[in-house]
Order: C-alpha cells, then sequence, then structure tokens
C-alpha cells in the first residue's frame, strides 16, 4: 500500500483534476456559449415544433400570409390532372383512389390533395426550405380523383384524423343507411343522401393510409433535400461549427493557461506567507508578488505547445460536436444539457482519436489502449459532471446556488476521473489486459524494447561502477605517470610497471615478463 502512494498521489490528482474541470467545463461555459434547446442550426425537425435557433426564420413564418384556396386549386397541375382524370372516367378507366370502386361515366369526382393544400401552406420546414407551397402541394404526388363525399368530408383533415373519424362514424353511417333503404320511396334529398353515405361507407382505409403514405413521403424527401442540400443551410452549419470550434478551442486554452497561473501561484503562496507573516513590509510583498508573475510567465512559456495543441484538439471538438448537434436535431430535438452533453465528450473523443490514429508517442499497443482508455474516461467522467451540475442548477434556486451546482459538478468530475484513472493505471485486471496487449508487437517494437533494456542494464552497470571505491592516491598516481613517460625503452617500462604491480599486489592473468605467459594468455581470448 505505501508503495501506491509514492506513485500516485490522490490529493494531487484531485486537485488537478477540478481545478481544470472547473476552469473549463463548468467555468468559462458560461462566458464562451450559450447553449439552448435545438442547438445553434435551424432544422425542419425544430421548426415544426415551434423550435428556431434564430430570430429571423419564425419571423419569416410569421409573414407567409393566409392561406389562398384560389392560388392550390387554380394551379396548373391541379388543372390539368383535373383534366386527365376527366378522360379517364369518360373512358371507363378511372379508379376512385379512396375506395377502389371504378368511377361510372357521368360520377362526379373530385380532385383531391392528399396532403392538404392548408396543411403544405402551414407546415413551417416548407417555409424554413424557401419552397412555393402551390407548386409544392400540386406536385403529381399529392393529387388524386376520390367522389366528392369523402372529398369534402375530409377537407383540411389529415388523412390520419379523416380515417379516425370515418371509423368512429362508421356504425351510425350503417344505421342510417339501413333506415333510408327500408323505406317504400325516397325524395330526391334522400337520395342524395343515401349516395353520400353509401360512398362514406364505400372507404378503404388500408389504400386511402397507403395513398397518404406515398404522398407524405414524396413530400419530405423533397422538403428535405431542397433545405439540407441547400446554401443556407450549408452556410448556418458552416457558421455554427467555426463559432463553436473557435469557443471551444479557446476555452480550453484559456482554461489549461488560469489553471498553470493557480499552480504556480499556490506553490509559492506558502512561502511568501511565512516570509510576511511577523515582518510585513509593502514593498516586500509587491517585489514577491513580481517574483512570482515572472515564474507564472516562465511557466505559460515553457507550456505554450501544450496550449497550443489544446487549442486546435479544441476546435476540432467544437466543430464535430457542432456538426453532430445538427445531425441530432434533424431527428428530434435536442436539450440544452445534451448539447453540452455532446460538446464535452468530443473534446475528449477527438484527443482519443487523435492518439489512435497518429499516435504521436509511438506507444506500444497497451500503453496505447491505456491512453485512449484514460482519456474516454475523462469524457466519462466529464459527462456525469454536466448531468450532476445540471440536475443541481434546477434545485439551488438561492443566491450562488448556480456556482455552487457548478463546484460539485466539478467536484464530482475530478473525483470519478482519478478513480477510474487509478483503476487503469493500477487493477491487477486491466495490468494483465494491457500487458497481453504489449505481446502484439512488430519487429521493430521489440527492437526498440531490447535497447531498452541494454541502456537500462548499461546505467544499472555505471551505477554500480561509480559505487566501486578505488583508493588511488591522485599524487601518487601523477608522478608513477610522469616516470611512465620520461622512459623512451621498452624494457624499463615493463620493469617500471612490473615493480608497481608488485608493490599493489595486483593479480594479473599471466605471469610478468614472461613473453610466453602473455601469448598463452591472449590465445584463451
Amino acid at each position: 500500500m505505501t508503495n501506491v502512494n509514492k506513485t500516485f498521489d490522490w490529493g494531487e490528482e484531485l486537485h488537478q483534476t477540478v481545478v481544470k474541470s472547473l476552469v473549463t467545463s463548468f467555468g468559462l461555459d458560461f462566458l464562451l456559449f450559450e447553449d439552448k434547446v435545438g442547438g445553434d442550426v435551424d432544422t425542419i425537425h425544430n421548426a415544426r415544433h415551434q423550435v428556431y435557433a434564430t430570430d429571423k426564420e419564425p419571423k419569416k413564418y410569421a409573414k407567409r400570409g393566409d392561406y389562398n384556396s384560389t392560388a392550390y386549386h387554380h394551379h396548373e397541375n391541379y388543372i390539368a390532372t383535373n383534366r386527365e382524370g376527366k378522360a379517364k372516367r369518360e373512358a371507363g378507366a378511372l379508379t376512385d383512389t379512396y375506395t377502389g370502386v371504378t368511377f361510372a361515366y357521368n360520377e362526379k369526382t373530385n380532385l383531391d390533395h392528399i396532403k392538404s393544400a392548408k396543411e403544405v401552406h402551414d407546415d413551417p420546414g416548407r417555409v424554413l426550405a424557401d419552397l412555393n407551397g402551390p407548386d409544392l402541394a400540386n406536385d403529381p404526388s399529392n393529387l388524386t380523383l376520390t367522389n366528392e363525399t369523402l372529398n369534402k368530408a375530409k377537407g383540411a383533415k389529415t388523412m390520419d384524423a379523416f380515417v379516425k373519424k370515418l371509423s368512429a362514424d362508421y356504425q351510425a353511417t350503417q344505421q342510417e343507411i339501413a333506415a333510408l333503404r327500408s323505406q317504400p320511396a325516397l325524395t330526391d334529398q334522400e337520395q342524395k343522401r343515401l349516395a353520400s353515405l353509401e360512398n362514406k361507407a364505400s372507404a378503404d382505409y388500408d389504400r386511402m393510409r397507403e395513398a397518404d403514405k406515398k404522398a407524405r413521403k414524396q413530400y419530405e424527401d423533397t422538403v428535405n433535400q431542397a433545405y439540407y442540400t441547400s446554401s443556407k443551410f450549408a452556410k448556418s452549419v458552416a457558421l455554427a461549427s467555426a463559432s463553436n470550434g473557435l469557443s471551444m478551442g479557446t476555452r480550453q486554452m484559456l482554461g489549461l493557461v488560469l489553471a498553470e497561473v493557480w499552480f504556480e501561484f499556490r506553490d509559492r503562496l506558502p512561502e511568501m506567507v511565512a516570509r510576511h507573516k511577523d515582518n510585513f513590509v509593502a514593498s516586500d510583498l509587491l517585489s514577491d508578488m513580481g517574483e512570482t508573475l515572472k515564474a507564472i510567465w516562465v511557466r505559460i512559456r515553457a507550456r505554450f505547445r501544450i496550449f497550443l495543441e489544446a487549442f486546435k484538439d479544441g476546435v476540432m471538438g467544437g466543430i464535430l460536436s457542432s456538426v453532430t448537434t445538427t445531425l441530432f436535431n434533424i431527428i428530434f430535438t435536442t436539450q440544452k444539457m445534451m448539447v453540452r452533453l455532446i460538446r464535452e465528450m468530443w473534446n475528449n473523443l477527438t484527443q482519443a482519436f487523435k492518439i489512435m490514429l497518429f499516435n504521436p508517442e509511438n506507444l506500444a499497443r497497451g500503453d496505447l489502449a491505456k491512453a485512449v482508455s484514460k482519456l474516454l474516461a475523462a469524457g466519462v467522467a466529464v459527462a456525469a459532471g454536466v448531468v450532476i451540475n445540471e440536475s443541481l442548477a434546477k434545485i439551488m434556486l438561492f443566491p450562488f446556488g448556480p456556482e455552487l451546482a457548478a463546484f460539485c459538478g466539478a467536484l464530482a468530475t475530478g473525483l470519478l476521473a482519478v478513480v477510474m484513472n487509478y483503476f487503469l493505471e493500477y487493477s491487477p485486471l486491466m495490468q494483465k489486459l494491457w500487458a497481453f496487449l504489449d505481446k502484439f508487437k512488430d519487429k521493430y517494437q521489440h527492437a526498440v524494447d531490447y535497447f531498452h533494456q541494454v541502456n537500462a542494464e548499461l546505467d544499472r552497470f555505471i551505477l554500480e561502477l561509480t559505487s566501486l571505491e578505488f583508493a588511488m592516491n591522485t599524487s601518487e598516481l601523477a608522478s608513477f605517470s610522469l616516470q611512465l613517460g620520461a622512459l623512451n625503452c621498452e624494457v624499463e617500462r615493463g620493469l617500471l610497471l612490473r615493480d608497481e604491480v608488485e608493490r599493489r599486489n595486483i593479480s594479473l592473468p599471466f605471469k610478468a615478463g614472461d613473453t610466453d605467459s602473455v601469448r598463452s594468455w591472449l590465445d584463451s581470448l
């Protein structure tokens, strides 16, 4: 347990994590971001739920004008389709789409907008896509011929609502038909009423729903394609992504700078307090503060590359989070908390993807998996902190409540991040997993590991050598060196070396002065 405490300082790890969380995810957001329901880009889905990212679009929708039946029922497509239908009816080849019954030669027909013209006119999605209402409502896929009774009864209702009403009225309709048929004679008005009721009763709900499904699919495809492939949407996404990316990058970089300022100040604060608590001199305090600021500046300059990397990662994370939020809002409306969660998760995912794809430090597979896991764990921790912060902010409505909620969120983030980091680093289970992954190395990684081991062994050997005591007298060594250098004869040098060996009792692997002994030793090598 003692060993663990030396390698993992819980207090320091928690302090650094909480401080960085406070000044980034929970401290600077209110200055740089304005999270709102539905994100920063208008989508068709959101517009239909009266959720807009800009002020311009709801104003445009309010000015769409009142529904004008004439514009929709005198459209060239409407007139042409009616004319074609009449020709088919007279030829006995026209079938009622809603009943499946073939029209009689002289039977009255009506051309119906399957998706009602009024519904098209009042559709916020159509207005957002800048599409012409009469053109859209009178597309051939939205026009069909049916009997007059069903057309007038349907009116501006949606098909689902109309089918529900017909189904609810079915029993009453059948009873009235039976009552009219039981009479011996009917007036002209009663005969018209009977024909109308029979037309209602002949409605085929499956055919009606199928016609509606096809028409609405074509309508939605047209609206979605017109808007989501438009320069208007592309420009909105680009502006929102760029703004979010710059804000995110600024937040990450500024947050790390502020954290480093606090870390340096915290390290120097105890010394400043101890120096001035007994003999306070204002000029000395100002001098110490100036030195502290210089040290802070040195620390910031030394870590400038890290801050720049944080800015770049933040920009990329902000862009991706904005795009992701927009994609989600095409399908459903995101709430404020979800917008923030997406942003925080992408901040860590960006760094994780960068390490996985580029592996800038050439980490082994186990270390690479560990580094990526730590980043993902940090993202989960921040997400949990965001959820706690948002939940507490709704409860803590008293003064300084939002600030207290932000601190609780940052503290939860710090605790969770530290615990997960500890688990990933020191858990026996994870150690086994990292070791298992390290087995899958290529020949180059094995070569690097081998040279690391050789280097470590050499370092150990050098340390052992430096710990040995040779007990040499430097003056004697200098004198011996001078004598050896002054001799010109090899015999005299040999005699001097032999005398020195005997004097120091040095054990040699050969007999000094014996040539055969020296050669024998050399051969043995």
